[in-house]
């Protein structure tokens, strides 16, 4: 275990006091020796055991800097070097298991919960692609070179004037993100598209890869590198191959019906990187039956077809440059191991997507290495779960007692006096995040808090800086900015809002801690911040406007007193 730095013990509340009390006769004007008084008291709430003398007239330059210039310390949680002895994934200290006792080995069970979650490493890609990863130009336009390769359509409202201005990249949708698929044949008259251009006019693929953007668009991109792609993927790619494989059929000028079956390979049993013919089959006969969870692409069809996110070939159709062996996705068949019957042993969407997006010792992960194309993946990800959670609400609301939520209990709480306002809904409960009742539950707790201990004396914002040393240095370590990984930045300051909390209960910089409740934000460009509601002891509650003066300045920093701010 590495050592850390620790948060200054705080300095007794009686020198406090009699500094208050001997300015409380003077003028509170904001004078020199005003802002002095306001240097002595910051000093002495930040810097541990440190004497300071009380001070009843102006001092020098030179006792100012030997009595107050101790600057306040960072807490720094070190470096992401503790492995998981399960799965061998990369966490902070802090990040461990809480219950487990400090001379033990740290575990960790958000990666693959102690072992129970076993499902195959992510595959090192091919190296023309890994070198590509290496290139701003490509890293700039990864999501343009994903699109033209990719099999299905993404169908949600990106929001692309978040990114006006100089801020960094922010991949924002509004609504929902659903992938579709559409026919191996293109419409008379239109042009091929997606998968359909691994079918028709492979000759010119290049250029058709590139006639499918803009003329803006098209100049950022270069025919050298979406040639490169083309080659790699044919030859790595076993959706690649099974719709090239389908090119015989359409070069005939009567194209026979046949359709191009896309099996669920967990349900067949199937492990490690596909093997061909294991992902699909091209079949011809109009009699075959299909199962429940295959993807059928047919020859000729008026409208493309939704592809469900239950079908472990959701995520490498849409991401080919990413999952450039088309290793499959998440399947409702993946079990847990290593847990008992009586147990739920079904491996959620949620476990398979925070077992990949973890980096691990001695691997190389391609997936955190994509820049804005995995700021995308992250968003599907994230909507996928939460459609998961939805469907399972809608689907057992006799378990969840709808039929009391939705009647006249929910009528006359949302003041509807009216029968018709009355009717079938899909109730959310408490245990949705998010939802109205998860909000009103944690109001009515925050209320109760006032009950007992009346209104709170601080409210606390605290912001996250993509410069602190402990991400810059991971960022760093993988050759990557802050806007590329979200990740590190949401786990870095979910340990450091942790510490603030423990440090205010602990050091106690305003006094005994009697109750506290936060709530994380995020900002318009990604980046989060907390705010805090502090309530403290009564016999630390401020009663009047020079009592503040204690705790809060308004005043620019002094450059020998603050030369830290």
């Amino acid at each position: 275990m590495q050592p850390r730095s620790i948060y200054n013990k705080k300095r007794p509340r009686e020198s406090l006091n009699q500094n208050h009390k001997a300015s409380a006769s003077t003028s509170v004007s904001y004078t020199g020796e005003q802002s002095h008084r306001h240097a002595c008291r910051r000093a002495a709430v930040v810097n541990n055991n440190s004497r300071v003398r009380t001070i009843t007239q102006q001092p020098s330059a030179e006792n100012i800097e030997q009595n107050f210039v101790l600057p306040p310390e960072y807490m720094d949680i070190d470096d992401c070097t503790n492995v998981c002895e399960f799965c061998g994934a990369l966490f902070w200290f802090d990040e461990r298991v809480m219950s487990v006792p400090l001379g033990r080995r740290p575990i960790y069970s958000t990666c693959c919960k102690r072992g129970s979650v076993v499902i195959d490493f992510p595959v090192d890609p091919p190296d023309a692609i890994r070198s590509l990863f290496q290139e701003n130009h490509f890293m700039n336009n990864i999501r343009a070179y994903n699109s033209m390769f990719s099999m299905t359509s993404f169908g949600a409202k990106v929001d692309e004037s978040i990114n006006q201005g100089n801020g960094p990249y922010v991949f924002k949708i509004t609504g929902q993100i659903s992938h579709w698929i559409g026919s191996i044949c293109p419409p008379p008259g239109e042009r091929p598209r997606f998968l359909q251009m691994y079918v028709f006019d492979s000759e010119n693929e290049v250029s058709n890869h590139l006639n499918c953007f803009g003329n803006s668009s098209r100049q950022q991109l270069l025919p050298a590198v979406v040639s490169t792609l083309a080659s790699t993927l044919s030859q790595s790619n076993e959706y690649v191959r099974l719709f090239k494989s389908a090119k015989d059929f359409c070069s005939t000028a009567n194209i026979p019906d046949f359709v191009v079956r896309l099996h669920d390979y967990h349900r067949l049993k199937n492990y490690g990187l596909p093997a061909p013919g294991t992902l699909g089959a091209i079949v011809c006969d109009d009699g075959s039956t299909f199962e429940e969870f295959d993807i059928v692409v047919r020859t000729k069809d008026d409208r493309p077809h939704k592809v469900s996110k239950l079908h472990p070939a959701y995520m490498p159709l849409q991401y080919p440059l990413l999952f450039s062996h088309a290793e499959q996705g998440w399947s409702p068949v993946l079990r847990l191991a290593n847990t008992s019957e009586r147990c739920n042993r079904s491996l959620t969407m949620n476990m398979f997507y925070k077992f990949q997006i973890h980096e691990r010792a001695g691997r190389y992960t391609h997936l955190l290495r994509a820049g804005r194309l995995f700021q995308q993946y992250l968003v599907d990800c994230y909507v996928s779960i939460e459609h998961g959670r939805l469907d399972y609400f809608r689907n057992n609301q006799n378990n969840l007692r709808s039929e009391f939520l939705q009647g006249l209990y929910d009528a006359l709480s949302a003041g509807d006096v009216e029968g018709r306002h009355v009717g079938k809904r899909v109730i959310l409960p408490s245990s949705f995040t998010g939802g109205p009742r998860y909000m009103y539950q944690h109001y009515q707790d925050a209320l109760a808090i006032c009950k007992v201990h009346n209104n709170p004396q601080y409210f606390i914002t605290f912001t996250c800086n993509v410069k602190w040393p402990d991400i810059s240095r991971e960022v760093s370590r993988n050759g990557a900015t802050p806007q590329d990984r979200a990740d590190i930045i949401a786990r870095v300051f979910q340990l450091k809002v942790e510490s603030f909390v423990k440090y205010l209960k602990e050091s106690q910089p305003f006094g005994p801690v009697t109750g506290e409740v936060y709530t994380i934000e995020f900002q318009k460009r990604g980046l989060p911040h907390c705010h805090i509601l502090l309530w403290v002891s009564s016999e630390y509650v401020i009663r009047d406007a020079t009592s503040l003066d204690n705790y809060i300045s308004a005043e620019l920093p002094n450059q020998v007193t603050d030369p830290v701010l």
